[in-house]
């Protein structure tokens, strides 16, 4: 017989079977904690949501019974209608609170009596400091579409550049599903003018195979930068950054 999770208040649920837990997966597929893990085991069924990121690992070797679950099905809350009389639990790429919908989750699952539970891990926002950047140095985080996918051109992210230029601030640049690196260096081209003279890129973040590239845009287009990757616009280099990304580099 399954036993009750503690719920956010460290009380147990009563009067209800169901539970929500959200399950940060972290960035590799070893990373999931141990307390995560008894939450999975417990679980009446386990979502995973996979249409936001390129997964560095293959689904199969987490070895775990998963539904992928699609955003309309997500943003409908069908999760919290389950949640009502069942253990569910959704898996994250990263943390589990790293976008805005799981965030609304939480807010629903509130109003509903519906008890929950947080399990966070590590993200991209916090590995992007292997690359020797001090994390208080960058502003907003952004992301760049794949404009393949698009009828027209999507350039918000080269405004948040210059926001954070502005202020002298890093820009992350999280990119879609799908979108290659040269791809992805063409976009930026094209949509911002006042680049610095090298960028960053920091490829399969968190695992074994993680690699960081730092170099002018055009000689990044054509190395083999394997997805998912992440672009960094850096502004000005504090020296014990620039040594940093030296030593740390391919």
């Amino acid at each position: 017989m399954k036993q009750s999770m503690p719920t956010a208040n460290g009380q147990r649920p009563t009067t209800k079977k169901g539970n929500l837990f959200l399950i940060g997966l972290g960035m590799d597929q070893n990373s999931i904690t141990a307390e995560a893990l008894e939450a999975i085991k417990q679980s009446d069924k386990i979502y995973l949501e996979n249409y936001t990121v390129n997964f560095p690992y293959k689904i199969e070797d987490l070895k775990l019974d998963i539904t992928p679950i699609e955003r309309q099905q997500l943003e409908s809350e069908q999760i919290i209608k389950e949640a009502k009389n069942s253990q569910i639990s959704l898996l994250i790429y990263g943390d589990s609170l790293s976008a805005t919908t799981h965030l609304q989750l939480i807010i629903e699952a509130k109003k509903q009596n519906i008890p929950y539970k947080v399990f966070h891990n590590a993200s991209i926002l916090t590995t992007i400091a292997e690359t020797g950047l001090q994390l208080y140095k960058f502003g907003k985080t952004t992301s760049m579409p794949n404009w393949k996918e698009h009828t027209n051109k999507p350039t918000s992210f080269a405004n948040y550049i210059k926001q954070n230029q502005s202020i002298d601030a890093h820009t992350l640049i999280l990119t879609d599903i799908g979108l290659e690196i040269s791809d992805a260096i063409n976009q930026l081209l094209e949509s911002t003018k006042d680049l610095p003279e090298k960028i960053i890129t920091l490829s399969n973040a968190g695992t074994k195979n993680q690699k960081i590239f730092y170099d002018t845009p055009q000689n990044l287009k054509g190395k083999n930068i394997p997805m998912p990757f992440c672009l960094i616009i850096p502004t000005k280099l504090h020296f014990i950054e620039e040594e940093a990304i030296e030593e740390l580099k391919e």
